[in-house]
């Protein structure tokens, strides 16, 4: 190499260097978040497809999970910097990894009815399933909306003939007869509601406030970059308006990648409530009812022996999304 481009070359690495020390060449954030099939979470898929995260700053990674408890431990493990997940869930991840306890930073949805526990129409209530053979996910939502279901009739889980699989296997295993009634949700659950051959036994619906979905993020992400939070948080809420401005085409991309139709999908949507941004700062204030609810469903897994005595429940964190 000649004096001369070696000197090209020197002002060459010179210029980049200085493009680098101005942040242009400066990578954009990421955020990876974890979602599984539930309709509401659809929205970020929604944010990530139309490009509604560049605006703001940053790339959202929306990575899909088979069941809920794959979900959990990657954000256990620290694959994912947050997830899209229920309060028991949220719990049983301070349980497994307290070092990963996440910081709640946005209620998107209640469940109304769409968390369902189906069985075959022989049987009319809870109360007949005792020692017969129910399905479940290995998640914490899975049991603990079982217990809520057996509760009044004075039954606990030991009293049923427990069987442990992925949500599309419960499904259908039910359908085989190999269960006699299965804890499922939409849409794996859109299919058994249209078939005479299944009844939904308990639901949601009649434990108003207390099948919760939030937005998780991990302490790292909360302490070290809240205003990369507050962004994943905007977009939330850039998709919502989105699918209130073109509701066609939304519903038409969130109920193609989970394998429904878009009637399905408008179907589940009135199974489940979205509160607005102005009811957030209410519903996760220190003594709210998010703080309440997780109080009690810690006390009810505790009893069930789901828990440990020693816990610390997931933090309230709402100004990160303000």
């Amino acid at each position: 190499m000649t004096r001369a481009r070696w000197l090209l070359a020197v002002a060459a690495l010179a210029g980049v260097a200085a493009l680098a020390a101005c942040g242009l060449f400066r990578r954009e954030p990421k955020v990876r978040l974890a979602i599984v099939d539930w309709p509401a979470y659809e929205y970020f898929y929604l944010a990530s497809r139309k490009g509604l995260d560049r605006p703001l700053g940053y790339s959202l990674q929306v990575d899909q999970f088979g069941s809920l408890q794959d979900q959990r431990q990657a954000f256990s493990r620290g694959d994912v910097d947050a997830i899209a997940t229920t309060l028991p869930e949220a719990i049983a991840i301070c349980r497994e990894a307290p070092a990963r306890c996440p910081a709640l930073v946005l209620v998107l949805d209640e469940s109304y009815g769409a968390d369902q526990l189906v069985a075959a129409a022989r049987w009319r209530t809870s109360k007949e399933l005792k020692g017969q053979r129910v399905g479940v996910e290995r998640s914490v939502l899975g049991e603990f909306l079982l217990l809520r279901a057996l509760q009044p009739h004075g039954l606990s889980l030991s009293d049923l003939t427990l069987r442990y699989e992925g949500p599309k296997a419960l499904v259908a295993q039910l359908e085989r007869g190999s269960l006699d009634a299965i804890v499922t949700y939409a849409p794996h659950s859109d299919r058994l509601l249209d078939d005479p051959r299944w009844r939904v036994l308990f639901s949601s619906r009649e434990i108003p406030g207390e099948v919760v979905d939030v937005l998780a993020v991990s302490p790292e992400l909360a302490s070290h970059d809240p205003a990369l939070v507050r962004a994943l948080v905007a977009t939330w809420w850039a998709a919502r308006e989105l699918a209130a401005k073109q509701p066609q085409e939304a519903v038409a991309l969130m109920a193609q990648r989970q394998g429904a139709t878009p009637q399905q999908f408008l179907r589940s949507q009135r199974l489940i409530r979205y509160p607005d941004p102005a009811q957030q700062a209410v519903l996760l204030a220190a003594e709210g009812p998010v703080q309440r609810t997780l109080v009690q469903l810690e006390q009810l897994m505790r009893q069930a022996n789901r828990l440990p005595d020693q816990l610390t429940l997931p933090t309230l964190s709402p100004e990160l999304a303000q």
